[in-house]
C-alpha cells in the first residue's frame, strides 16, 4: 500500500513538472517572444539613388559588390515602391500610412518650416520600443524640427546622430533655406541628440555616419534587440544643391575614368562609398555575432534626381521619370533585404510592396501583433517574403497631390496616372549616364520583367498623361503605350478608387520658412527654434559662409 501511494506521488509530481514546463514553454513562445530572441532590425536608406545604379539590377557601370552580395544571398525586391520625394517616403515608412493621411504629401519639408508628423500618429521606433527594442537613427530625419517633440528623440528614437533637414554638405554639414523675401539662411545641421557637432566638419559624411553606426552596434547590449536606421546623405547632392562630395576627387576620376560625364564619375564615387558602408555594417554585425539573428533592409527613398534641382546624374534607366515624378523611375526603386531567418532566399521577388508595408512586416517579424498597430495602409509581407508565398497586396496608392492635381495608383498589373509635376519636367527618359542614349546590357536574372526591349530609344515614345494614362506594367514596364481607351472598365475602377482616396485626403500642410528659424539667431546652427530654451542664442554675429 505504501509502495502504491509512493508511486502515485511520483506520478503526480511528474505531471506537475510537465504542466509547469508546458506553461513555461507557452509563456516563452507566445506572440511576444523573449526579448533576446527578437531579430535585430537594420534599415539602410540611400537618398536619390537610381534604379540603374546598383550591380544587382544588371548594370556594370558602378560596381556595388557589397549590395550585390547582400542581394544574391537575400531577396531582390523588384517591385518595391516608395513615394516620389523624401519627406513623403519617410512619412510612409515610419507611420505605415499613405502620406495623404497626415497631409505630408506634396513638396518635401523645407529647412525652417514648422511642419511635422502629427503628434497623435505613432511611429515605427515607438512601436519597436514597446517590443523592448533599443532604437537609434543615424543620418537624415527630414520630418520636422520646430519643437523637440518633432525631432527623432521626440518620435521614439533613443538616440540620433545626424541632420534634421533635407540635405547638408558632405564635409561642412551646412543646410540652407530660402525665405519668401529671397534671403538665403543657412547654418550647421549636424546634431548628437540636440547638441550641435562642430568638431566633425571636414569629415566625409558617408564615413562619419558609417562610423557612428558601427559605434552603435559595437556598444549595443546583445541581450536586447536592436532597431537601427542608417539614413545616408548619399547619393543626394550636398552643399548648395550641386555638390557630389567624395574624399579624393583625383582618385575618383581615375577609378571611374571609363565614365565620360565628369559629374557621373563623381556620382559613381559617392555610390561606391555608400556600398563600402554597407559592407562595413554587415561585417560589424557578423563580428558582434548579431548577423545570424538580424534583418537588414536596403532601399532608396525615391528615384534618382537625373535632372532639375539637386541634379545628381543618377540613372533610373530604363524606367521613365525621375524623383518628383509618379512614373516608374521616380517611385520604383532599388531595394533588397537580407536575413538568415528567411526560409527561402536567393530569389527575385515580384511581390507588390510599398514602403508603408515595412512597419507591419518588421513588427510581425519581431513577434508583435499587427492588430496593435491600428488602422494603417501597410500590409504584413513577412510570410510572402520569407516563404515566397503570394502577397496580400494587390494595390498601391502611389500619390495624390491635390495642389498640383496629379495622382497615380497601381492595381495588380495596371497603373493609372494623371497629371504631372512642374509641367512634366521630370517625366522623360534618360540613358545610362543620366543624359545620353547608352544602352547597357541588363542582367535578366535580377528582374522579373524583361526590361531590355524598352532600352531602344525608338521604342520609348513620350506620352502626355495630363488627361490620364493607363499602362499594363507587365507588358509595358517603361510606360510607353496608353491603353485607357481599350480598357475603359479597368480605368473607371481605378478612377473610382482615386475618388475614394481623395475624400479621405488630409490637405497639405506646407508652410513658408519661418524667419524665426534663421540659424543666425542660434550661433549659426539649426535649432528647435520654437522650443529654444536649450539653444545657444546669439546676436550681431556674422552669417556663416561657405
Amino acid at each position: 500500500m505504501k509502495r502504491l501511494k509512493k508511486s502515485q506521488n511520483i506520478v503526480i509530481a511528474t505531471v506537475m513538472v510537465c504542466v509547469l514546463g508546458l506553461l513555461l514553454y507557452f509563456i516563452l513562445t507566445s506572440s511576444k517572444p523573449s526579448t533576446a530572441k527578437k531579430p535585430n532590425i537594420i534599415i539602410i536608406i540611400a537618398d536619390d539613388l537610381g534604379y540603374n545604379d546598383v550591380s544587382f539590377h544588371g548594370s556594370s557601370q558602378i560596381p556595388t559588390p557589397n549590395l550585390a552580395k547582400m542581394a544574391t544571398r537575400g531577396i531582390i525586391l523588384d517591385r518595391f515602391y516608395t513615394q516620389s520625394t523624401c519627406t513623403p517616403s519617410r512619412t510612409a515608412l515610419l507611420t505605415g500610412q499613405y502620406p495623404i493621411r497626415s497631409g505630408m504629401q506634396g513638396y518635401p519639408l523645407k529647412a525652417g518650416e514648422n511642419r511635422s508628423l502629427p503628434l497623435n500618429m505613432p511611429t515605427m521606433p515607438l512601436h519597436f520600443q514597446n517590443l523592448g527594442y533599443k532604437t537609434h537613427l543615424v543620418g537624415k530625419w527630414h520630418l520636422g524640427a520646430a519643437y523637440k517633440e518633432d525631432t527623432p528623440l521626440g518620435k521614439g528614437f533613443d538616440s540620433h546622430f545626424g541632420y534634421w533637414n533635407g540635405f547638408v554638405g558632405y564635409f561642412d554639414y551646412v543646410s540652407f533655406s530660402k525665405m519668401d523675401n529671397g534671403t538665403l539662411v543657412k547654418g550647421l545641421d549636424l546634431h548628437d541628440q540636440f547638441e550641435p557637432v562642430w568638431g566633425s566638419q571636414g569629415r566625409y559624411a558617408t564615413e562619419l555616419f558609417t562610423e557612428r553606426s558601427l559605434d552603435v552596434i559595437e556598444g549595443h547590449d546583445v541581450r536586447v534587440p536592436l532597431f537601427l536606421v542608417v539614413s545616408h546623405l548619399a547619393a543626394h547632392t550636398g552643399q548648395n544643391g550641386s555638390e557630389l562630395g567624395v574624399p579624393d576627387v583625383d582618385q575618383t576620376n581615375h577609378e571611374f575614368s571609363y565614365i565620360q560625364d565628369p559629374r557621373r564619375r563623381l556620382y559613381a564615387g559617392v555610390v561606391s562609398h555608400l556600398d563600402a558602408s554597407i559592407g562595413r555594417i554587415m561585417a560589424k554585425l557578423d563580428e558582434k555575432q548579431m548577423l545570424d539573428n538580424s534583418i537588414v533592409l536596403f532601399f532608396s527613398d525615391n528615384g534618382a534626381q537625373t535632372v532639375g534641382m539637386y541634379e545628381n546624374s543618377g540613372s533610373n534607366w530604363p524606367l521613365r521619370g525621375v524623383k518628383f515624378s509618379d512614373f516608374e523611375g521616380g517611385v520604383r526603386v532599388a531595394a533588397t533585404i537580407y536575413s538568415p531567418l528567411f526560409h527561402k532566399k536567393g530569389y527575385v521577388s515580384e511581390h507588390l510592396i510599398h514602403i508603408s508595408d515595412w512597419l507591419p512586416t518588421l513588427y510581425s517579424a519581431a513577434g508583435g501583433d499587427v492588430a496593435h498597430l491600428g488602422q494603417i495602409d501597410g500590409i504584413d509581407q513577412w510570410d510572402a517574403l520569407t516563404n515566397n508565398n503570394p502577397s496580400n497586396r494587390t494595390e498601391i496608392l502611389i500619390n495624390i497631390d491635390e495642389v498640383d492635381e496629379n495622382f497615380a495608383i497601381i492595381r495588380d498589373k495596371f497603373k493609372l496616372i494623371q497629371g504631372s509635376y512642374h509641367e512634366g519636367t521630370f517625366d522623360q527618359y534618360y540613358g545610362d549616364s543620366g543624359r545620353g542614349p547608352e544602352n547597357p546590357t541588363p542582367n535578366p536574372n535580377h528582374t522579373t520583367t524583361d526590361l531590355s526591349w524598352c532600352r531602344a530609344p525608338d521604342q520609348t515614345p513620350i506620352l502626355n498623361c495630363t488627361k490620364g494614362c493607363l499602362f499594363d506594367l507587365d507588358k509595358d514596364p517603361c510606360e510607353t503605350t496608353n491603353i485607357i481607351e481599350s480598357e475603359p472598365e479597368i480605368a473607371n475602377q481605378l478612377y473610382e478608387k482615386i475618388a475614394q482616396f481623395w475624400k479621405e485626403l488630409v490637405p497639405q500642410r506646407n508652410k513658408d520658412t519661418d524667419p524665426k528659424s534663421d540659424p543666425i539667431f542660434y550661433n549659426n546652427t539649426w535649432c528647435t527654434w520654437l522650443e529654444d530654451a536649450s539653444c545657444h542664442k546669439t546676436t550681431n554675429i556674422e552669417r556663416i559662409s561657405r
